[in-house]
């Protein structure tokens, strides 16, 4: 993994920000980059994260009044709870789509059909996994009508008819490259709603359910999100 260090003690403190989101943002898989700041990086850290849509891991470590952060991208970092897989697993299935999207914007339905294959496969064992497994462990299927569980179970059902709608555009002969794109930027607008609203409102709540399981129960759930979700060979 390549790597670089920045010192940052000396900029104005208005400057900061900006210039550690410098250094930052361009952290793609396989790269570093550390920070020395001279103070506690905790709340920069979690701004520029989401800045950069939760794209950053990193580890903070104090030593003589200065903080070294390490910075690095967050699919380098092996999950270590089945929701950080699950919100990792959003991020695949969206580039997926987005790749595909790219294609079809350029009328290209030839190679945007196998991603569309891969994508709509890939998110139909995401949504299983979450209605199934994962609802029955944390309660989803019998939380009350309001709660995020419970709107979680009904956008999925939003979700699988656009899925349906793609499906049957891909099936067409010849495929309509126009429409194709129509369908996926709805269902691409959708989902992007959802995640947003699973990974903030929904997550943290299965959060704290998790921590009142054992150790050997979150380890086995994250194990079996881990078969249920693995990526095609």
């Amino acid at each position: 993994m390549s790597s670089a260090t920045y010192d940052l003690r000396d900029e104005q403190a208005g400057h900061v920000i900006g210039a550690a989101l410098d250094r930052v943002k361009a952290v793609q898989p396989g790269t570093s980059v550390t920070l020395i700041l001279g103070q506690e990086p905790s709340l920069l850290m979690a701004s520029l994260n989401l800045q950069l849509r939760e794209n950053l891991a990193w580890d903070i470590v104090e030593a003589d009044g200065m903080w070294h952060v390490t910075v690095s991208h967050r699919s380098d970092i092996a999950a270590t709870d089945v929701l950080m897989l699950l919100s990792a697993d959003h991020k695949r299935i969206d580039g997926l789509l987005a790749r595909a999207l790219g294609l079809l914007n350029q009328r290209d339905a030839g190679a945007a059909t196998p991603l569309l294959r891969e994508f709509s496969f890939a998110l139909q064992r995401h949504v299983a996994f979450e209605d199934g497994e994962l609802a029955k462990s944390l309660g989803a299927a019998q939380a009350p009508s309001d709660q995020p569980a419970a709107i979680m179970l009904r956008e999925h059902r939003e979700i699988a008819e656009q899925l349906l709608l793609v499906e049957e555009a891909l099936a067409a002969e010849p495929v309509d490259a126009s429409e194709l794109g129509i369908y996926c930027a709805i269902l691409s607008g959708t989902l992007a709603k959802h995640e947003y609203r699973e990974e903030h409102n929904l997550f943290p709540l299965w959060r704290i359910a998790l921590s009142r399981r054992s150790e050997a129960e979150r380890d086995s759930l994250l194990e079996h999100a881990s078969v249920a979700l693995a990526q095609l060979t």
